[in-house]
């Protein structure tokens, strides 16, 4: 045992002082008065190095010197834990805004005039799909409560139409019908980096899309335009809300000749995004001229 003196000397403040002046000292010092002390290399040193490990130690204790159990470090651990998930649920939470400001901007561009006298929007989060297919109905969490209605459009990815309201409307939870199961959809075919402003729609090849069953739909087109794959189908049915008008819901995936008509094409399209795969969704409620909200016309 060292005596309470020396021990008090070199546990406290003073010899971290004097160890750093020396240091800083050394550091400065000239070349050749250090050199004759490059012969001392035959001296035991072996209580200079357990100091020095103990200084190194005290000023940068080791890992080794971490014990994982201890309550400081299990706190620490648990603390990196919580702010990671944080992060995660921030960064979740940005794409999610991100999703339902770009889809609050795409329809509120094409759902007003007309017959509607008012045009409302509620964004959601796709909480449930259906277990008995890839293809089937999705839940939202956003129902009467929040103004949804059955037949409302239903959009996400910006301005993708991914189906409608159906009838099974909760107070805070709503059924979608996607689009890949609606009877058919009309729409017009434009190429995939747009079209020209300046041409009329009407020019555009039409289509119906009717579903084929494995989430996709197919559709003949007579038309001498060119139908190439990747074009993208833009809702142009009036029995579907306003407010779909014009709104992306597939691109082309396959061209193929129909022998029996020399101008025309059997195509097939794929939805662009799926209600399923989506982080959240824009319901856009119409409300007519006639005092009825909603719904396809």
């Amino acid at each position: 045992m060292l005596p309470a003196r020396v021990q008090h000397l070199l546990t406290g403040r003073r010899l971290d002082w004097t160890l750093l002046a020396c240091a800083l000292i050394v550091s400065v010092a000239p070349v050749r008065l250090l050199r004759p002390w490059t012969n001392l290399v035959l001296v035991p040193f072996v209580p200079v190095t357990h100091l020095g490990t103990s200084l190194r130690d005290r000023i940068r204790p080791s890992i080794e010197s971490f014990d994982p159990k201890s309550p400081e470090t299990i706190a620490l651990e648990a603390e990196v834990e919580r702010m990671r998930t944080l992060y995660e649920t921030s960064r979740l939470d940005a794409l999610r805004l991100e999703e339902v400001i770009r889809g609050l901007q795409a329809t509120s561009t094409r759902a007003g005039g007309g017959a509607l006298l008012d045009v409302g929007a509620t964004t959601a989060s796709v909480v449930a799909g259906d277990p008995n297919g890839p293809h089937g109905v999705v839940r939202i969490n956003a129902g009467s409560r929040h103004g949804v209605v059955a037949g409302s459009a239903v959009f996400v990815g910006g301005d993708v139409f991914a189906g409608l309201v159906s009838e099974d409307v909760g107070a805070f939870i709503s059924t979608v019908l996607p689009s890949t199961r609606l009877p058919s959809i009309g729409c017009r075919l434009f190429p995939a980096e747009g079209s020209d402003p300046a041409r009329p729609v009407a020019i555009a090849p039409g289509a119906v899309l009717k579903p084929t069953g494995r989430g996709t739909w197919t559709a003949e087109v007579a038309s001498a335009g060119e139908i190439a794959v990747g074009m993208v189908a833009r809702v142009t049915d009036e029995r579907l809300p306003r407010s779909a008008l014009g709104a992306r819901v597939g691109r082309i995936v396959a061209v193929e000749p129909i022998e029996q008509v020399p101008l025309a094409r059997r195509i097939e399209v794929e939805p662009i995004t799926e209600a399923r795969d989506a982080i959240s969704a824009v319901v856009v409620i119409e409300r007519r001229s006639d005092g009825g909200v909603g719904g396809p016309r």
